[in-house]
């Protein structure tokens, strides 16, 4: 006789479930009427984070279905769990991975059912404010004890590009790569790109040193630490709990199908904490209208000056001094919201993200930046949505003119229709240029293809920037870089024979334009190899860094760039900061007379190393240099 206890029955799973165990039979027979039978393979997904709401929501039945919340939490579903509940209380799109483990039964029940279940039963309805009150409870809590830097996604402050192996390769190709890229993590990937784990030098070291494996074994014989990984999305504060919980030095970054695209150590966790000092936080968050930002701004060269000559780096002081602007700038977008929901037209009828693109979007903003912005609406705005943000633009760009931030002389701003756009727009906007670039198109993408969030859903300039890496990929971009660096190709280099610096005159002053015929040479070249190679971030530096781990640059070519970029960095903003002293308005104009002769063979020096990086480009993209 067959002793083995009777399968629960689906009536059964959901009134034993945790959030259903109050409903009435009958609530949950409607339930079982209504919903619509769902069946998942193992490794398939039910949803992917971004995908479009599909208008109902799923109950678990049977089989092993794993959630990936934004944060990267990771969770298991249980019987009569109910999946996909956010975005029903949002309208939303899915902001979590669901995939199936093993094979997988679910229930999916029209969101229109469950509207008329909530009006019908009031354990129904009790039942989904459950599910909200919770959801609000986590946020809420998130919102008290995590402020700031730590509340930030990890994808601005992560290592871009996380160089990989596969296990078929060799314990001596692994260790040549972390040798020749000096690094501390190499990550091991399946035939799927999907990651396996990662290798240390301490890995191999121990191996080598107890004979479990030879140079020429398999990466496969050496046993890779357990990955630990995080999405772009999961804030720095998870981060950091990770780290500390697990007693590692890295934390990997995978992206949506489970592939290595970076890194978070800790090291860059105490760079990111680490802010320079900013006397003029507090005044900017309390100002109270444009008059106060407009003497705020005034006061800012003098800040930046403080931090200079504190901390004597001209990259402190510069990303001191960026975020002061940035924070100005925030701070009048929230001055406007008010203007306008004080004079009657409400609150921004969609989501939106006000971003900033060229020196702003790198975190390289000097003393006198003009103002390069866009804005990205979400796809659900109406014609009346259209209007109001379009009435928002005309107000924002003025308002950064009269606050001492200059209006585009090429018109990248938001309130050009051509930088305003919903974010599947931008979208078409971008595939357009990969695919078909023009001349003048190419010059703007120098500017707009560096940006980041100013203010709003950060979450809109992901997936925008998601969509641009997804377009680049497999060489479809070659023409549009082709395009860009033929435009840098025109700028004529301060440089003439041995090398000797060649001056032009400049109401009576022999002078050199630093920004575009120095900085702005690696900047460009930079930003070509970040993009060519689907790297995110926009710093210079950064970008510098994570061309080396994927082995794109040398050690000594990256770090020569570096220096170079460091020290043109340093001449202009001290020269910026000597004409602020002069009563000068600042300019990127730097006089000889002014220069010591140190000074003077540092910019040769460094402009030796930009014309390096531009017979790199000629010979990577295949551009003649004048």
């Amino acid at each position: 006789m067959d002793n083995a206890p009777e399968a629960a029955s689906d009536h059964q799973r959901i009134a034993e479930s945790r959030m259903w165990h109050s409903l009435d039979p009958e609530t949950i027979d409607a339930m079982l009427a209504s919903g619509e039978e769902l069946r998942l393979e193992a490794g398939g997904y039910l949803f992917r984070a971004g995908d479009a709401y599909r208008k109902c929501i799923y109950i678990h039945m049977e089989g092993a279905l794993e959630q990936t919340a934004a944060s990267g939490d990771r969770r298991e579903a249980e019987p009569g769990d109910v999946i996909g509940l956010a975005s029903y209380l949002d309208g939303d799109n899915y902001r979590s991975t669901a995939q199936a483990l093993t094979e997988c039964r679910l229930l999916a029940l029209p969101g229109a059912t469950v509207q008329r279940l909530e009006q019908e039963s009031t354990t129904f309805f009790e039942a989904i404010n459950r599910a909200l009150a919770a959801r609000m409870r986590k946020a809420r809590q998130v919102r008290e004890t995590v402020r700031g830097t730590l509340a930030r996604p990890v994808r601005q402050y992560m290592i871009s590009g996380l160089p990989a192996c596969q296990p078929d390769d060799t314990v001596a190709d692994a260790s040549r790569m972390l040798a020749e890229r000096d690094i501390g993590s190499l990550a091991v990937v399946d035939d799927g790109g999907r990651l396996i784990g990662l290798i240390t030098p301490m890995n191999l070291l121990l191996a080598l040193a107890n004979d479990a494996a030879a140079p020429g074994d398999k990466v496969d014989s050496v046993p890779p630490d357990d990955p630990v990984s995080v999405t772009p999305d999961t804030p720095l504060w998870q981060v950091e709990e990770l780290l500390r919980r697990h007693r590692i030095k890295d934390v990997a970054v995978v992206d949506q199908n489970e592939a290595p695209i970076g890194i978070m150590s800790e090291t860059a966790m105490i760079q990111a904490l680490a802010k320079p000092p900013q006397t003029l936080d507090a005044e900017i968050r309390d100002a109270a209208d444009v008059d106060a930002l407009v003497r705020l701004r005034r006061k800012i060269p003098v800040a930046a000056a403080a931090v200079h000559e504190s901390h004597r780096s001209a990259g402190t002081a510069v990303r001191a001094l960026t975020e002061m602007h940035l924070a100005l700038q925030h701070r009048l977008v929230e001055l406007i919201l008010d203007d306008m929901y004080r004079e009657g037209l409400g609150r921004p009828p969609a989501r939106f993200a006000v971003v900033v693109m060229g020196s702003g979007g790198r975190g390289e903003m000097l003393l006198r930046p003009d103002q390069d912005n866009g804005l990205i609406i979400d796809d659900r705005v109406d014609a009346a949505g259209h209007e109001w943000f379009r009435d928002f633009a005309e107000r924002l760009n003025p308002a950064l003119d009269e606050i001492g931030y200059r209006l585009c002389p090429g018109n990248v701003m938001a309130r050009n229709p051509e930088y305003r756009h919903t974010l599947t727009d931008w979208k078409a906007k971008l595939s357009r240029l990969v695919a078909n670039p023009g001349r003048q198109e190419a010059r703007a993408a120098n500017i707009v293809l560096d940006f980041s969030t100013l203010y709003g859903d950060d979450s809109l300039t992901a997936r925008l920037r998601a969509h641009l890496n997804q377009e680049l990929q497999g060489g479809r971009g070659k023409m549009l870089f082709r395009m860009m660096v033929s435009d840098d190709a025109k700028i004529a280099q301060p440089l003439g024979l041995f090398n000797r610096l060649v001056t032009t005159s400049h109401q009576g002053s022999q002078v050199i334009d630093l920004k575009r015929t120095g900085l702005r040479i690696i900047v460009d070249a930079m930003r070509v190899f970040a993009l060519r190679e689907g790297i995110s971030r926009c710093k210079t530096i950064e970008r510098i860094a994570s061309l080396r781990r994927l082995g794109v640059f040398d050690a000594d070519f990256a770090e020569t760039m570096r220096i170079a970029f460091e020290e043109l960095q340093d001449l202009l903003f001290t020269h910026q900061l000597d004409q602020v002293e002069r009563g000068e308005i600042p300019d990127p104009l730097v006089r000889m007379e002014r220069l010591s002769s140190h000074d003077r063979e540092r910019l040769r020096v460094s402009l030796r190393a930009s014309r390096r990086m531009r017979e790199r480009l000629q010979y990577n993209f295949g551009v003649v240099m004048h």
